[in-house]
């Protein structure tokens, strides 16, 4: 096929027209205001999606510098650490939605994540460095609970321990006597409802102010208030309550009397009861039933039929061990309360009426739907297999990334208009063919990029600037190369052939040397680096179609009618 021929002309027309076509959306999106930016997306949601993204240096940002704690680990346990690590939070970002992240590990402890256009900071720290370490625990017994409550009240007030109703006696009629006391107190201690999401804990409390009378302001009880079946701590008093059980003197007596095996938990909720903000404090069994890895699915819904209707939860789909598991659990339990704990706090403890064997449940409590999601984002990614700490954090504003895009935008114009004038003045109707090919190249360039969604960066701009250079190099080789067939006085039609196909070797060769160094460098180069590599090798790949081709088309179209007053 000749390279003037109509089929030819045809194709080059084609590839413009398609490269216009991915870049429209783009121009769409960009030529709006911020504001109008994100009503447009709300409508045109696949947009994101379509467009030719800017990165964190170009639209702001955020950027986290992340590193594992491996302190708390057991010898071996830090096996391939870092890397499961970086899947789960490759799998929490990737779910957030940012148009674009980047995520690299740095030395053996260190993940850095990259946010381009991130609105809630706050929250995106949440779900990325949470540890989620998700447990079904089940809630001791009221005898149980009154026990452990003696045990503290002794060590406060320095009384002797009581005995712990899990000794035996050496009557069977006297333990059987002295469990009927304790059920009796521990009823009188816990009458209410039978539901632990306290919707009726005011009218409880109201109903059990007889049993609050047992609790002494100068004892550890002082400070507790029933709330329906469980104990709450009024807000003023949590701060004296976490001090007391974090006291190691307590911590002894409590597992001296054999109760080391329980643990006390507070509720993710606060409750407003009479003027007062309340938090449940939950006595479970320390050893979970179930833990975090039976998840096998977690999506944030709204509540329609629940005691909390119109709140947002999560539903929990459990995997066929976890199904299995919890079928067990729950048909072993009638009646009693599991708690579903996520990082040491309960967020709900429902009762167990019957064996559940759907393999399904969920997390209910004072959500937003944003939250609910951010909670779904960190289940469904799975638990991080050591906690990881924020060591630094930066945030690029968008005005930082719009002085950087201007900046940027006068260089290339600058050298651009640059350019155009040697290539006038030197070449002059030629090198009005190499600048319209050089147009193409760069529109060739920026819709390969919006086409594969990728990111544009200022070192991605740097690598657009390079290929240009490149571009105008390998026009120079072959209007000097035609100029030479002239001088040896070949006809224009025989001097443009005989210097595109002289030329061809040279450009091709410096071409592929440049993009074999380009793909080790994104190979092995990582954020700013990958995206220069990345653009480099759009568009020296695209340079070749239009430096060989393009200009070859151009070439023979300005010329064919004037061959005689070729301008070169």
């Amino acid at each position: 096929m000749k390279k003037n021929s109509p089929i030819g002309i045809l194709i080059v027309l084609a590839a413009v027209a398609v490269a216009i076509y991915f870049l429209i959306p783009s121009f769409n999106y960009y030529s709006k205001s911020p504001e109008k930016r994100e009503e447009y997306v709300r409508q045109n949601p696949a947009i994101l999606k379509k467009i030719l993204n800017l990165g964190l240096d170009l639209q702001g940002g955020m950027r986290l510098v992340l590193e594992v704690d491996r302190s708390n680990l057991q010898k071996g346990e830090d096996k391939d650490l870092l890397d499961r690590a970086y899947t789960v939070i490759e799998n929490r970002v990737n779910a957030l939605g940012v148009a674009e992240p980047s995520i690299q590990k740095q030395g053996n402890d260190r993940i850095i994540v990259e946010l381009p256009g991130l609105k809630d900071e706050a929250a995106a720290k949440g779900v990325i460095g949470r540890t989620a370490q998700l447990q079904f625990n089940l809630l001791r017994d009221p005898v149980q609970l009154e026990n452990a409550l003696n045990v503290i009240d002794n060590v406060i007030t320095g009384k002797a321990q009581k005995a712990s109703p899990l000794d035996t006696t050496a009557s069977k009629d006297s333990a059987i006597i002295k469990q009927k006391e304790q059920q009796n107190l521990a009823e009188r201690l816990f009458k209410g409802t039978e539901t632990d999401t306290m919707k009726d804990a005011a009218d409880t409390a109201k109903k059990s102010a007889s049993a609050t009378d047992i609790f002494q302001p100068t004892t550890f009880k002082g400070l507790l208030t029933v709330l329906g079946d469980q104990v709450g701590v009024k807000d003023d008093n949590i701060p004296r309550v976490k001090e007391i059980l974090a006291r190691e003197d307590v911590r002894l007596a409590l597992e001296n009397a054999g109760l080391g095996g329980n643990a006390f938990l507070w509720s993710h909720d606060t409750s407003m009861i009479q003027g007062g903000i309340y938090r449940v404090l939950y006595y479970v069994k320390a050893s979970p039933e179930m833990r975090g890895d039976i998840i096998k699915d977690a999506r944030a819904t709204i509540d329609q039929g629940g005691v909390q209707v119109g709140n947002a939860k999560v539903d929990l789909e459990m995997n066929t061990k976890g199904a299995h598991k919890f079928s067990s659990v729950t048909a072993a339990n009638v009646n009693k309360f599991l708690a579903i704990v996520l990082d040491s706090t309960v967020y709900s403890a429902p009762r167990i009426i019957q064996k559940i064997s759907g393999g399904r449940a969920e997390i209910t409590g004072s959500f937003t739907m944003i939250e609910a999601k951010n909670l779904a984002i960190v289940l469904r990614a799975g638990a991080l297999p050591a906690p990881v700490r924020v060591i630094e954090e930066r945030t690029v504003g968008p005005s930082l990334g719009f002085d950087s895009i201007n900046q940027s935008f006068k260089a290339g114009i600058i050298g651009t208009a640059l350019v155009i004038l040697f290539m006038l003045f030197y070449y002059r109707i030629s090198g009005i063919v190499s600048i319209i090919a050089l147009i193409i190249n760069i529109v060739g360039v920026l819709a390969a990029m919006a086409a594969i969604n990728a990111t544009l960066t200022l070192p991605g701009i740097a690598g657009i600037i390079l290929q240009v250079g490149m571009g105008v190099d390998a026009s120079v080789l072959i209007l000097e190369r035609i100029r030479e067939e002239l001088r040896l006085g070949k006809t224009v039609r025989s001097a443009i052939d005989a210097g595109f196909e002289r030329a061809f070797t040279t450009i091709l060769d410096s071409n592929l040397t440049t993009i074999v160094t380009a793909l080790l460098l994104l190979w092995k180069g990582t954020g700013p680096i990958r995206g220069f590599s990345v653009t480099l090798i759009l568009g020296l790949l695209i340079s070749l179609f239009t430096a060989l081709y393009v200009t070859r088309i151009l070439m023979n179209i300005f010329f064919q009618k004037n061959a005689n007053k070729m301008s070169i």
